[in-house]
């Protein structure tokens, strides 16, 4: 049994900055219920979809305060949804709300749901990414640094497979022209649904920077490592934001006559060394594609989450990728990457961009922190 997309929508990016944060004064549980409250408005048949509704599946990372307790539950609540709904929170690092699409698909395709959201949030303003951890010692010191610093792997990934600081900066500054461009042609219009703010709609994605150069960005200094590569320029941002999809059976296609926009092909992923978890796209996307029978030359477009431009360029160099069908409308080093709610946004992307180019098959992948790889296929129908 198949598992359908019927609708994708996310909320605008914003920075994660006490005082500049386009969300600074809107809680995560809001931005996910008001997310999940107009998405499901906005469709034809919303109040019966909405009645009808099996589950809730939501990634996120920082599972504590505002975006503690089954976030996913709470949010639901909130947007007004039945109180006969269940919601699960779900967390696998930056793949959080991908798992969650994955695991939403596998429940229908098992005939145990026909209609269910999956989405993911992250406020990384009001909840830091660092906040309440504790690993254990005996973990951090079995490899040659502690893998739980993220610009350490990217600057092991940068040294191993021979990417420059140049290769980096050079990727950064296409990813901003890139998303620029798609946002001047309004490309974003379609997945982004506006969130009220103190200041007003939050319509665009805060973190694309006009005028970003090499020049630029090459006066900045290492952040990482003193002799290293990987720059604030040259990595993503840290963010808030929130992503929202809605999956059918076939029989609830049927039932309230809803057209779906792709099928979900398949999926998979990996662990690997946690010290060059960047690298989890390479794996994770070779293993799908020897799961659906399908080759590199047969996908049509590529979403590859630019956790860090050098694992993104170490990615697409290994796979071999055509540059040009990796991320046309930018990533998260422009767009920005809020961790729990990046997955689903890739979906997001991913759908609106096949159905603007006419393309039928599409993959979103991510790297995921200690050392996981995950990747997603959609075919647009």
């Amino acid at each position: 049994m198949d598992a359908y997309l019927i609708e994708a929508r996310r909320t605008a990016i914003g920075r994660a900055h006490p005082d500049k944060g386009l969300f600074r004064e809107v809680r995560a549980d809001e931005l996910l219920a008001e997310l999940m409250r107009r998405t499901l408005a906005e469709m034809e048949t919303g109040e019966e979809l909405t009645a009808a509704l099996d589950d809730v599946y939501i990634g996120c990372v920082g599972q504590h305060l505002e975006q503690g307790k089954n976030i996913a539950r709470l949010a639901l609540l909130l947007a007004g949804l039945p109180e006969t709904l269940p919601g699960v929170t779900i967390n696998r690092l930056c793949a959080s709300s991908l798992q969650a699409f994955n695991f939403a698909a596998s429940t229908i395709a098992a005939g145990d749901a026909d209609l269910l959201l999956a989405g993911g949030v992250e406020h990384m303003t009001h909840v830091p990414m660092q906040a309440a951890t504790d690993y254990h010692r005996g973990l951090l010191s079995r490899y040659e640094f502690p893998f739980n610093n993220m610009g350490l792997t990217a600057e092991k990934v940068a040294r191993d497979f021979g990417v420059s600081r140049h290769d980096q900066d050079s990727f950064a500054v296409e990813s901003h022209r890139r998303a620029l461009a798609a946002r001047e042609a309004g490309h974003f219009d379609r997945e982004i649904l506006p969130i009220d703010t103190p200041d007003g709609p939050a319509r665009q994605d805060q973190s694309p920077r006009p005028g970003t150069s090499l020049e630029a960005l090459a006066q900045l200094k290492p952040v990482f490592a003193a002799d290293g590569t990987v720059t604030a320029g040259n990595s993503s941002p840290l963010n808030d934001g929130a992503s929202l999809t809605l999956l059918a059976s076939s029989a609830a296609c049927k039932r309230f006559g809803l057209k779906p926009r792709a099928r979900v092909a398949g999926f998979a992923v990996v662990g690997l060394d946690p010290c060059t978890m960047g690298m989890g796209p390479v794996p994770a996307i070779r293993r799908l594609l020897e799961k659906t029978g399908l080759s590199l030359d047969t996908i049509d477009r590529f979403e590859l989450n630019e956790a860090f431009a050098s694992q993104a360029v170490a990615c697409i160099r290994e796979l071999r990728l055509d540059p040009e069908k990796v991320n046309p409308y930018g990533g998260a080093i422009a767009l920005g990457h809020p961790l729990g709610g990046t997955g689903t946004r890739l979906i997001t992307t991913l759908i609106n961009g096949l159905e603007q180019s006419g393309g039928r098959y599409g993959i979103a992948s991510l790297c995921i922190g200690h050392g996981q790889g995950m990747a997603t296929l959609i075919e647009r129908l």
